[in-house]
């Protein structure tokens, strides 16, 4: 592991208000080196097979990315709610009985001058909204005695004048009162603030505005923006980590569960905590490509070595005060969710341990979810079919997953066909496909973008632009699956971020799944298997079905696999083979 991450990240305290067993399984993708050029990849990926490093089957390829991120906190309070250790309530335990849709609102100036004081107000209101980009959430009854959320705030490129982090409490059939955000303008530019709703630890929803802060201006009001809160569930158990990355480049992170706790603001001593990352992938893409050819004890030896990077990354990555209060909610913690934009940690890869606790990886312990900001909470995923994408040089096991995983999904799912071409698969998306979209393939990955070679030219994150600008999925919300080596990160591209989770899902998808690193297909397809099974015929929700696809491959001769799968999504999200109402 790299001098990043073995240096522990240290607190940056704000000094007043802060600036916001088996025979070798075939591998799936390659690395590209930036110096490798088109030809080279079709080369690669489209040609006739490769040996493997033990020299028994075709090579295939791998998928990636990195990425990009948004503001930073300011000072907060801590405040604690009373425990909720049973499932949510029913009429009986004190509900009116009662479901109305809420509305999250925000109202912020869109124009000042430099260094003036500008209020941000916020309220829960019952009142219609007809505006677009609303994020809509499932009816759920509010206690008579009231539900409290709580409101966070970043405000990028402003100044906080008192704490980002409030709480108001909702009463049934009633407005909630109107918090109040002290902001001071700055620099001159446009300035983008974000205010986001928890009900304990579940994410409700998002309003986003912006400032223009020129020399001379006049503070002109800003209209009123909104989104849809159609209920105000949370799901017991669950807690979310908020992590934003500041313009300084020091980290936030705020843990949110049935306590709410102050943001923690770090700085890593070792600088970008990328490149550790990076180099972690390497290994474990190594790993991975030996794994079906190492003896037992090379297979403890890789766990082993697999542990002690988890527990490294868990120290030297965690802020030791979001720690502590890991520890503090460890026994009433049932998922675990990421909530930012920026994927310099491979959250799955965490081992937390100290001395009175060791129950192994953080992802075989618990669903761990990511989600990134402006995606829709989903509670239902419809898959009334299913479109599946194969080019030209996949890898062998690919066809044998498909046709595999058409058996499971059994004749209630429509078959919509097998895609080899990117014009037919780009007009898919545009359309605004209707259930699972499922990717078994190369993903091609290089330092500065991540691709697909379908028969008639290169599929990359950019060919999701005009999908994310209509958000073509969002009608039907569809689960892609993008079962290729390196999917789920994201790369930096014009200060945006390009990779394909976040695309699909600022389009519309309701869940994304996709691998850190290169991963063995035999590995890849026994989850994929696994997963399906779990959320379609056991009925389990997202976050489930995810941990015990991992728990399947897990023991696999040291195969690392099981913890690449990045899942973003709602980990209470349940599938339906019926479409949409």
């Amino acid at each position: 592991m790299s001098p990043a991450m073995t240096q522990p990240m240290a607190p940056v305290r704000p000094q007043g208000p802060s600036p916001m067993g088996q025979a070798p399984s075939t591998m799936r993708g390659f690395l590209l080196d930036e110096a490798e050029d088109d030809e080279d990849v079709v080369s690669s990926a489209g040609s006739g097979p490769r040996q493997s490093p033990g020299g028994n089957g075709p090579s295939s390829g791998n998928r990636g990315a990195s990425q990009d991120g948004e503001s930073a906190l300011g000072p907060a309070t801590a405040q604690s709610w009373p425990r909720a250790e049973s499932p949510p309530a029913t009429p009986a335990d004190g509900l009116d009985g009662r479901s109305e849709p809420h509305h999250l609102i925000a109202e912020l100036a869109e124009q000042a001058a430099p260094d003036r004081e500008v209020p941000l107000h916020v309220q829960i209101t019952r009142e219609p909204s007809h505006e677009q980009g609303s994020i809509p959430l499932r009816l759920f009854p509010v206690p008579k005695k009231g539900a409290q959320l709580t409101i966070t705030v970043t405000a990028q490129g402003l100044r906080a004048l008192g704490d980002l982090t409030q709480e108001l409490i909702v009463y049934p059939g009633r407005d909630s009162d109107v918090l109040y955000f002290g902001l001071r303008t700055m620099a001159s530019g446009l300035h983008h603030v974000t205010v986001r709703a928890f009900h304990k630890g579940t994410y409700l929803g998002a309003v986003h505005l912006q400032i223009s802060v020129t020399e001379g201006g006049v503070t002109r009001d800003g209209p009123r923006r909104r989104a849809v809160l159609p209920g105000i569930a949370f799901e017991p158990g669950e807690a979310t980590l908020q992590v934003h990355r500041a313009e300084d480049g020091s980290f936030s992170f705020q843990l949110l569960s049935e306590t709410c706790y102050p943001p923690e603001l770090f700085r890593y001593r070792g600088g970008d905590p990328g490149e550790a990352t990076e180099q972690i992938y390497d290994q474990l893409r190594e790993a991975a490509s030996r794994a079906g050819r190492a003896s037992p004890a090379d297979a403890a030896g890789l766990k082993k070595r697999l542990k002690n990077e988890g527990v490294q990354l868990w120290s030297s990555a965690v802020p030791e005060a979001i720690q502590r209060q890991f520890w503090e909610q460890a026994d009433r913690i049932t998922s675990f969710t990421v909530l930012g934009e920026h994927d310099f940690v491979p959250w799955e890869l965490l081992y937390p341990l100290d001395k009175d606790h060791d129950n192994g990886f953080l992802a075989e312990w618990l669903p761990v979810v990511r989600r990134v900001f402006h995606q829709d909470r989903v509670h239902q995923i419809a898959l009334p079919g299913a479109a599946f994408v194969m080019p030209p040089g996949s890898p062998a096991e690919a066809q044998l997953e498909i046709a595999e995983l058409r058996n499971l999904l059994g004749p209630g799912v429509t078959n919509a066909g097998v895609l080899t071409n990117r014009e037919a698969l780009t007009d898919l998306i545009e359309r605004g496909h209707a259930g699972l979209l499922h990717f078994a393939c190369h993903n091609a990955f290089s330092r500065s973008g991540s691709r697909v070679h379908m028969a008639d030219g290169h599929f990359t994150p950019r060919d999701l632009a005009t999908a994310v600008q209509t958000r073509s999925l969002r009608p039907h919300q569809p689960l892609v699956f993008f079962n290729a080596c390196r999917s789920a990160g994201e790369i930096p591209w014009f200060s945006d971020s390009l990779g394909w989770a976040q695309n699909f899902l600022k389009a519309g998808a309701s869940a994304f799944i996709g691998t850190l690193w290169p991963v063995r297909s035999d590995s890849a397809m026994q989850f994929a298997k696994s997963f399906y099974g779990q959320l379609l015929d056991a009925g389990q929700p997202l976050g489930q079905a995810s941990l015990a696809a991992r728990r399947a491959i897990r023991d696999l001769d040291g195969d690392p696999t099981w913890l690449a799968y990045a899942i973003y999504g709602s980990p209470a999200a349940t599938a339906t083979t019926q479409g949409h109402s």
